[in-house]
């Protein structure tokens, strides 16, 4: 075992999304080096449960839940958890996640290294407890020993909105599991469309929320399929825009070839056999769908948003880049693409820039920068009976 001491990860639950899938990847990967890592959560539920690796202790604070409160009711039990365990070194998960953390080392008077990491481009939220959050991690910033960003765009939002020096943000990407997302894009999937050879298959994928923006990708696939009626849409996820996108679909007369089969358990198979996958995304992070496509050989076109899609593409070189909300551009893109697409193992090679090894490194070279070996002999770790603080 690496003798570094604990290594912490913080994150609220293990519900389905993107940080607490990356969060979990990143764990699971020291943890397979050698490391001692411990997975802190407040709420022991969600699918990625079965997903963390038998290497990985799961702490779980056992946070009662108070309505209004939400995760701040863990702070008592979190500083319980820094005091007895003392970790090297935390990372902990999304802007909230981080203020709570921030809180409860503060109490626990604590010196572990700490890591606030931000999954999100910041200065795009709208709702006032979104900009409370952010204006409380700016009163906190000074807690933190650093921070990571996901890409250089939200690194430079962090700075900005933070109010930090650039020297304490670190650009560390989310891994993204090539192989396992190839493997699931070669099963089939149970939809007529994406079996039809006389069908050109648009997929978007993502929650169906404003910040995806789909209602542009509709009109952007309508305008598409008057030029190329051999076309058809499917977008796949779930969220509370759902009945307002299949009411615009029947506004512009596309309701027949669109589909909305919601959440499905194997996104990448629809990646596998479809012509092209475009975002249409208002603000990202580092959106993790781009990278999942490229791993299946599928051709991209995206929004050049803030932040990740300009990064992952490289400025257009893997896929085609459109302003935010026009929608013409955007179904102009996708017909160019369908017209000229790259070649599938081209956009392969450039995923496996973001493949678990290669972020794993990045996360080890980060880690010595701040830990020393530890004195004490490592506690065993193991999965099997989440420990509770």
């Amino acid at each position: 075992m690496v003798n570094t001491g604990p290594i912490a990860f913080y994150v609220p639950s293990l519900t389905v999304g993107g940080a607490e899938r990356v969060t979990v990847s990143v764990a699971n990967g020291l943890a397979k080096r050698g490391y001692e890592v411990d997975l802190v959560v407040s709420f022991n539920s969600g699918a990625f449960r079965e997903e963390v690796a038998e290497e990985v202790t799961i702490v779980d604070l056992g946070t009662t839940k108070i309505p209004v409160l939400g995760i701040g009711a863990s702070v008592p039990c979190l500083s319980r958890y820094l005091s007895a365990r003392s970790p090297a070194i935390l990372f902990s998960q999304m802007t909230y996640a981080n203020d709570i953390y921030l809180v409860s080392q503060l109490v626990a008077r604590s010196d572990t290294v700490s890591i606030g990491t931000i999954h999100n481009t910041l200065g795009m939220q709208e709702e006032p407890k979104e900009k409370f959050v952010q204006l409380l991690q700016r009163l906190l910033a000074g807690q933190a020993d650093q921070f990571v960003a996901v890409s250089e765009g939200v690194a430079e939002s962090v700075v900005e909105h933070v109010g930090i020096d650039r020297e304490k943000v670190t650009v560390l990407h989310n891994p993204i599991p090539v192989r396992d997302v190839q493997q699931q894009a070669r099963e089939s999937v149970d939809h007529r469309w994406l079996d039809s050879p006389e069908h050109e298959v648009i997929l978007g994928v993502g929650r169906l929320e404003r910040a995806k923006n789909f209602s542009s990708f509709l009109r952007a696939f309508a305008q598409l399929h008057s030029n190329r009626p051999q076309t058809r849409a499917i977008v796949v996820g779930k969220g509370s825009k759902r009945s307002e996108l299949e009411a615009l679909a029947v506004e512009l007369g596309i309701e027949d070839i669109v589909s909305f089969p919601g959440f499905v358990d194997n996104p990448y198979g629809y990646m596998g056999s479809a012509s092209v996958l475009a975002m249409s995304s208002i603000h990202e992070g580092l959106p993790t769908v781009l990278i999942e496509a490229l791993a299946c050989g599928c051709q991209v076109v995206a929004t050049d948003c803030p932040s990740g899609p300009a990064e992952i593409l490289n400025n257009g070189e893997y896929g085609r880049l459109t302003p935010v909300g026009d929608d013409a551009a955007l179904a102009d893109a996708i017909e160019a693409t369908l017209e000229s697409p790259l070649s599938g193992e081209r956009l392969i090679k450039r995923a496996n820039d973001f493949a678990p090894d290669a972020v794993i490194d990045e996360y080890e070279t980060f880690i010595h920068q701040y830990v020393k070996p530890a004195t004490r002999e490592p506690d065993e770790t193991g999965a099997e009976s989440p420990v509770a603080f």
